[in-house]
C-alpha cells in the first residue's frame, strides 16, 4: 500500500526545540540543553508555501519556548499573517515573563500582526519549575490587550492554583496531597499524547503491559500517521508526525508518495508496526526489551532511541536526532 501525505488541514511550525526548562512530561524532550537558535526565516516561507499548496487552512506555533526568541517570533507571526493560512495561537509555558511593561509591548505587537489566542500551558510537571504567577500574570496582560487565553489544562488548574503562586512545587507535593492516583487523573484530563519524556514520567504511575502481548496486538500502524491534522514541521524542515515524536519525512517529501529505501523505518513501521520493528532490531541489531510497556508506542520509542543512540543508525525518519539523547 502506498502511503503518501497528501492533504492537511492544521498543524504546527515548532520553531524552536531550546526551552526555559526541562520538564518531566515534554513529549518533545525539548530543554535549554537542545540546539540554540530560532527557525529562519526562509524556512518558514517555505513551510507556508508548502502547506498552502495541501490546502493546510491553519497552523499553531510552539516550541521549545517560542517567546525565548522575541524578535524572530515577531517576524515569524508577521510572515504567517501575510500568507493564507490562519494563526490559531502560540503555546507558551510563561516562563520568560519578567515584568509588565515588556511582556504587554512584546505581545501588543504579536497583536497588530495576528496573533488572537495565547494557549497557555499549565500543570504539576511545569510547576516544579514554573510559578503559576508567571502564567497569571501573562494571562491578565494578554487578556487586557484584547488576546484570547486557553489554559490547558483548565481541569487541574485548580490544583496547581492550591499551592503558594510565587513558588515552585513538586510532583510529590501534589501526590502527597491529592493521593496517590492524582497521576492518573492528571494523564486523563490531558488526554496525553505519549512520546519523548512523556513514558518516563508516567511509567511509575500507570497500568504496563507485557512485551509479549503489545507485539501480538499489534498489527501495523498506518493509523498513527495522521495526514491531516496536528502534524508539525520544525525549525530543521523535518515534517513531524504528530502521534510518533522522532519520526518524520523532509518538508520536501510532503505531497509525495514515501520512498521505502530512503525512508526504511517509516515504511517498517507503516506496513509492518511495531512488531517487524522489533523483529529488525532484534535480530539484525541484538536489541534487548524490557519486560513491560505503557503501550506499542512506549516500546516503539525504545526501539527507535536504541537505533539512533545505541547504534549510530542516522536516517532521516528518525529525525531529528537529537530527539533521541539525554538533554
Amino acid at each position: 500500500m502506498e502511503f503518501i501525505v497528501d492533504q492537511l488541514t492544521s498543524g504546527g511550525i515548532m520553531t524552536n526545540y531550546e526551552c526555559t526548562v526541562r520538564c518531566a512530561h515534554c513529549r518533545h524532550n525539548a530543554s535549554p540543553n537542545r540546539t540554540k537558535g530560532f527557525i529562519s526565516e526562509e524556512l518558514v516561507s517555505k513551510i507556508i508555501r508548502k502547506l498552502e499548496a495541501l490546502g493546510c487552512r491553519s497552523v499553531h506555533i510552539e516550541g521549545g519556548e517560542p517567546f525565548i526568541y522575541p524578535d524572530e517570533l515577531i517576524r515569524t507571526v508577521k510572515q504567517i499573517g501575510q500568507s493564507q493560512i490562519f494563526l490559531e495561537h502560540i503555546v507558551t509555558n510563561c516562563s520568560w515573563y519578567k515584568n509588565q511593561k515588556e511582556t504587554k509591548n512584546l505581545l501588543k505587537a504579536l497583536k497588530q500582526y495576528g496573533l488572537r489566542r495565547l494557549l497557555v500551558k499549565v500543570s504539576p510537571f511545569q510547576n516544579e519549575n514554573i510559578p503559576l504567577r508567571k502564567v497569571t500574570n501573562v494571562a491578565q496582560i494578554a487578556d487586557s490587550l484584547g488576546i484570547n487565553v486557553m489554559i490547558w489544562d483548565n481541569e487541574v488548574y485548580p490544583e496547581v492554583a492550591s499551592f503558594h503562586p510565587a513558588k515552585t512545587h513538586s510532583l510529590n507535593k501534589y501526590i502527597k496531597k491529592f493521593g496517590p492516583d492524582y497521576m492518573k487523573k492528571v494523564a486523563s484530563c490531558f488526554n496525553v499524547t505519549f512520546a519523548g519524556r512523556t513514558f518516563e514520567a508516567y511509567e511509575n504511575y500507570l497500568t504496563k503491559y507485557s512485551l509479549n502481548d503489545l507485539l501480538l496486538q499489534n498489527k501495523g500502524c498506518l493509523h498513527s500517521f495522521p495526514t491531516q491534522n496536528h502534524f508539525h514541521v520544525d525549525m530543521f524542515g523535518n515534517f513531524v508526525f504528530s502521534h510518533t515524536n522522532g519520526v518524520s519525512i523532509e518538508l520536501e517529501d510532503v505531497g509525495q508518495p514515501i520512498d521505502p529505501k530512503k525512508y526504511p523505518f517509516l515504511s517498517i513501521l507503516i506496513h509492518g508496526g511495531v512488531n517487524s520493528l522489533y523483529k529488525l532490531a532484534t535480530t539484525k541489531y541484538g536489541f534487548s526489551a524490557k519486560p513491560e510497556y505503557l503501550s506499542k508506542c512506549h516500546l516503539c520509542y525504545d526501539l527507535r532511541k536504541f537505533l539512533v543512540v545505541r547504534q549510530g543508525i542516522d536516517s532521516p525518519d528518525l529525525q531529528p536526532k537529537e530527539f533521541y539523547f539525554e538533554n
